[in-house]
């Protein structure tokens, strides 16, 4: 079979896997909006527009009081996100001043999410991760069905079997290096930013740039036909 010109169906495939995402963001968001005051956040995709409705706070909870101690002037404000208009949880920002007297310059400044009763919270950031699940879950089913996503539907694009087909195998070789990297700031400690360095945060996430810029976009640019997904998991992508 004649391989098919990598730019044409690359603009396709990828606008089609951003229809397919922004579908199941959708409803992801539907299922975590009821926790958002509970520290869950929403998925966001990679354009988003949050917002932030702040009111100042008169009085520090103890708890905060406790923490804080002898820190200096600062002011408290209690700041409502939201997600496309959504409620996204809320945090009690600590403004900390570096002038005593006036306490009118910012020096520096603390979030920390919190409750309704300004309690706080753990952020339980599981959003991106389980929209990548369920995007891999469902395209897999779809495609052992021999059916079209939404987003292959609408750009004319069909998964066919080559040899022998893996379902899961594609979707896990397709979406599984992305979901790794979403995954990491839920784990225990998150990244061990502190132990890193500013120039080995930089490092590492030039890094992992490239591994991606090599995973995903490398085999179109000497095209053979598959990408690398679908060649070892026995499926071609083709017009349909």
């Amino acid at each position: 079979m004649q391989a098919s010109a990598p730019p044409r169906l690359l603009v396709r495939r990828a606008l089609a896997l951003v229809v397919d995402s922004l579908l199941v963001t959708a409803v992801v968001i539907a299922l975590f909006l009821p926790f958002t005051g509970a520290g869950m956040r929403l998925p966001a995709p990679v354009i988003a527009v949050r917002g932030f409705t702040c009111a100042p706070v008169e009085q520090a909870p103890a708890w905060l009081s406790q923490i804080l101690g002898d820190t200096g002037p600062y002011t408290l404000r209690l700041c409502d996100r939201t997600l496309f208009g959504l409620p996204d949880g809320q945090e009690l920002r600590v403004v900390l001043s570096d002038d005593r007297e006036a306490a009118q310059r910012t020096s520096r400044q603390l979030s920390v999410p919190v409750n309704a009763a300004l309690e706080p919270v753990t952020t339980k950031p599981w959003g991106s991760v389980t929209t990548l699940l369920l995007l891999a879950l469902l395209s897999a089913w779809f495609t052992a069905r021999g059916w079209q996503t939404p987003g292959k539907r609408l750009f004319a694009l069909r998964i066919v079997p080559e040899g022998r087909p893996r379902p899961l195998w594609r979707e896990a070789l397709r979406l599984g290096p992305l979901a790794l990297i979403a995954v990491l700031p839920t784990l225990p400690g998150g990244l061990p930013v502190t132990a890193l360095g500013i120039w080995g945060v930089i490092a590492l996430s030039a890094l992992i740039a490239l591994g991606l810029i090599w995973y995903y976009a490398w085999p179109f640019v000497h095209w053979t036909g598959q990408s690398r997904h679908d060649r070892h998991a026995g499926f071609r992508v083709t017009q349909g």
